[in-house]
């Protein structure tokens, strides 16, 4: 079968992957299903190299992450925090939207799901929005645009995902410079965002109308003061080694490269059940996505089998050969962008476009692939915002007045699409090959 077959075919079970798997809520199962019709029947692949395409180091480092984070959302620790922070605050109103702007980065940068500032802030934000005469799209936006901070945090759900593409590529001697160079680059379109957001929405002119609306917080619960300390801990041991590793302490350096992400967090999940300090059995049916873990291992099936079949390098070769070398990255982040509104961005388009890069490489030259890999991944966060989006649902969820909800429905649909097109602008002027 030529590449370009198994290109159509892939395309194809793409297209039908997504549109009944979001009618059915089965995208993974249909993907794989796809994957071992088109794997060993057309292309004759043993089905032991099908099975073998199974993402299961991915699964694994999420699930151990997501694990760990269940306890502290099921508690209310998380919730709790945010709320001591925003009492502090509270004679300040126009300094709030960017108190929840670096909540929503600092819980990312702790390795949480890049979701996790919408579960736990949302509700906060939009109330506080009524309260201070505040659009509740502005507050909805700085803290999906906060969470671009974290969002690619070398140690995170996304980065351990975008470490498994290229650890398998010709990149696997760059993966942590090419994930550092995503993280400070993500973190500076946060910034640039941020800012514009908050100019845009008059930000400053925030008041409180209802002096009694922020009270003074409970104090954390026993339960919760663990499940904080919990969270210190791993924070101390995935950012302190890996940062005084780098500085040249051996030692530290050696150190950092045995703390694995996945099973540190699994380590302080059991402390966590141990300690009682939530249902275990209800942290692991609620806070594991178990969905989009299928989804995203269906989905990587049939990637690797479109990329044993030569249609990945087909698409590379192609847009290498006839896209001008100084539009390639910023295409590839409206690319990515616009697959984004319509699927999982970490789990699902940004590995697709991982493996496209080294094909473009091959034929287009001068590309800067450091801010190509950082542009894919800001162009996914970007669209987040969208409604269609797991950012945008979320915010969408979380509002529990109709009439907001209903009018924020197109504003998210047009902040996600402006967010996407100042991302490709940036990436054209060369401001992710900088860091």
């Amino acid at each position: 079968m030529s590449a370009s077959t198994v290109l159509i075919l892939f395309l194809v079970a793409m297209v039908l992957s997504i549109y009944f798997g979001n009618q059915f809520d089965a995208i993974g199962l249909i993907s794989m299903s796809f994957a071992y019709l088109i794997g060993v029947f057309g292309l004759g692949l043993k089905t032991s190299v099908v099975v073998g395409m199974f993402p299961a180091k991915i699964l694994f480092t999420i699930i151990g992450i997501c694990w760990l984070f269940g306890y502290a959302n099921e508690n209310g620790t998380l919730r709790q925090i945010t709320l001591i922070l925003v009492y502090r605050f509270r004679r300040f109103p126009s300094i709030l939207p960017w108190v929840f702007f670096l909540i929503a980065g600092v819980i990312c940068m702790t390795g949480a799901s890049p979701y996790a500032p919408n579960a736990v802030l949302m509700p906060i934000i939009i109330s506080i929005c009524l309260a201070t005469n505040m659009n509740p799209l502005f507050g909805s936006l700085m803290v999906n645009i906060g969470s671009y901070i974290g969002a690619q945090v070398p140690w995170g759900q996304g980065a351990n995902i975008q470490r498994g593409v290229l650890e398998a590529g010709i990149h696997a001697e760059e993966v942590d410079s090419i994930l550092w160079n995503g993280f400070f680059t993500c973190a500076l379109f946060a910034l640039v965002s941020g800012i514009l957001t908050f100019l845009l929405f008059r930000g400053w002119k925030a008041r409180v109308t209802d002096t009694n609306f922020i009270t003074r917080p409970e104090p954390m619960t026993p339960v919760q003061k663990k499940t904080f300390a919990l969270i210190l801990v791993l924070v101390v041991l995935m950012v302190v080694p890996s940062l005084l590793g780098n500085l040249g302490l051996s030692a530290l350096a050696a150190l950092s490269r045995k703390l694995d992400i996945s099973l540190v967090c699994i380590v302080l999940a059991t402390v966590a059940a141990l300690l009682k300090l939530a249902d275990a059995k209800t942290v692991v049916t609620r806070h594991i996505p178990w969905n989009t873990l299928m989804m995203l291992a269906g989905v990587s099936m049939l990637v690797g089998v479109a990329s044993e079949g030569g249609a990945v390098d087909l698409i590379g070769s192609w847009i290498g050969g006839n896209v001008p070398t100084a539009i390639i990255v910023p295409m590839f982040v409206l690319l990515s962008g616009f697959m984004s509104v319509f699927s999982a961005g970490s789990s699902v388009v940004v590995p697709t476009l991982f493996v496209l890069v080294p094909s473009v490489l091959t034929t287009a030259v001068g590309v800067n692939y450091h801010a190509l890999y950082a542009g894919i991944a800001i162009g996914a966060n970007a669209s987040a915002v969208s409604p269609f989006s797991g950012g945008g649902s979320l915010t969408l969820a979380n509002i529990k007045q109709d009439d907001i909800r209903e009018k924020m429905f197109l504003p998210l649909i047009l902040s996600a699409a402006a967010l996407v097109l100042m991302a490709a602008v940036l990436g054209a002027v060369g401001l992710y090959g900088l860091v």
